[in-house]
């Protein structure tokens, strides 16, 4: 029983280093580096190795920077550029930080397979999931751009899915917790992942268990909570209201959060379509928003799955939990392809979707699978390769 355990998880890693190689090849291999320029944490690494929280200089190709006594402060939570770091170091400023992002989606992809196959015991499932993840999602395009807005999605996931792993493997709360907060310092709507363990291990959460993943999840917070007072003065990330005319711009008429955003956001995460024109190529991408079944329909499947299991009905709770400050924000994230904030759900809706196969990938979820890829394969050629979308 040992050896076939042993083959097992040889088989396992075997096809977890094909998955991580092959999303890196192609990542690698789609990349044209129009997202180099905007590496606001390439630059932050670069202070912090100085000793400082900001950056002395205000770079042109840049936005979104706080002024406070000419010390120009990124407003975006720091784990990309705590993680960019020892790139920094090595290879010095000039680091290009889509590498970083294109490593992590590459990481994250069998990430996916292995926290799939623990919880759903099924190695054909995991696989199509992961192989959907990698190239049927807009991960795709958001890991190889790896633009300042894009990596903090990229690398919040990386942590959510170490966390799911943890909680399917040694369950240790600390751990989960810590995980779960270190996605919560690159993309803070990813803190309300905390209800994913929370429900669906709520028989295992004594008080020990209780403290320990509270002392692990409070880690993150801290070094937030610190990091922000140290740079705006405030024990929360008070960055974005302090960048100059941000309140000017059309999108925040409520202010920055509203509820009054959220009818806007529904619409747009369900009904936006590419721009249709009558010459070729006739169907072009939005950077401004696509719904999320356009750029993925395999999350179709979602409808499908068992609601009445634990794991669905916490990974729907956690997915809602998470959107909820997305949608009482003003912008809806462009220029982007599809709608970029939805990443920060990704774990959970494809959980959700693998429940929705049920166990055995029939004809029409393959379909689906493979339309997903080609989609985002469209996506990736029209805005990379040949500079051609819509607003």
């Amino acid at each position: 029983m040992n050896f076939l355990h042993i083959l097992h998880d040889k088989r396992t890693l075997s096809i977890s280093l094909i998955l991580f190689f092959l999303a890196l090849i192609v990542y690698l291999l789609s990349y044209k580096g129009e997202g180099k320029n905007y590496n606001h944490f390439v630059l932050l690494a670069d202070s912090f190795l100085h000793g400082r929280l900001y950056l002395t200089t205000n770079p042109p190709w840049l936005n979104e920077l706080v002024n406070i006594n000419n010390h120009f402060y990124v407003p975006f939570p720091p784990m990309p550029a705590i993680m960019l770091t020892p790139f920094v170091f090595l290879f010095g400023a000039s680091f290009p930080q889509p590498i970083l992002s294109i490593l992590i989606a590459a990481l994250n992809v069998p990430l996916c397979f292995i926290v799939i196959l623990k919880f759903f015991k099924n190695e054909k499932l995991a696989l199509w999931i992961s192989l959907l993840y990698a190239f049927g999602t807009i991960q795709w395009y958001h890991a190889e751009v790896g633009s300042s807005w894009y990596i903090a999605h990229i690398i919040a996931m990386f942590f959510l899915w170490l966390s799911l792993l943890e909680l399917e493997t040694k369950r240790r709360f600390y751990l989960i917790g810590f995980f779960i907060s270190l996605a919560f310092l690159s993309r803070e709507p990813a803190i309300f992942a905390l209800f994913f363990p929370l429900i669906y291990l709520f028989r295992k959460f004594n008080f020990q268990n209780l403290l320990k993943y509270g002392l692990g999840a409070s880690i993150g917070v801290l070094i937030s909570v610190l990091y922000n007072y140290l740079s705006f003065g405030a024990f929360y990330n008070l960055g974005y209201w302090l960048i100059p005319n941000v309140l000017n711009e059309p999108w925040y008429r409520f202010g920055i959060v509203s509820v009054n955003y959220i009818p806007t956001h529904l619409i747009e995460l369900f009904t936006s379509l590419p721009k249709f024109i009558p010459t070729f190529p006739y169907v072009l991408p939005s950077l401004n928003v696509m719904a999320i079944w356009f750029t993925t329909p395999a999350f179709l499947l979602i409808l499908k799955a068992n609601f009445n299991k634990l794991l669905e009905r916490a990974s729907l709770i956690t997915a809602i939990a998470i959107l909820f400050p997305i949608l009482i924000h003003g912008s809806n994230g462009f220029t982007q392809f599809g709608y970029r904030f939805i990443l920060d759900l990704y774990p959970f809706l494809l959980i959700l979707t693998a429940s929705g196969i049920n166990n055995s990938p029939k004809w029409f979820v393959i379909i689906l699978i493979f339309i997903s890829i080609l989609i985002n394969l469209w996506g990736v050629l029209m805005i990379s390769f040949f500079n051609i979308w819509s607003l």
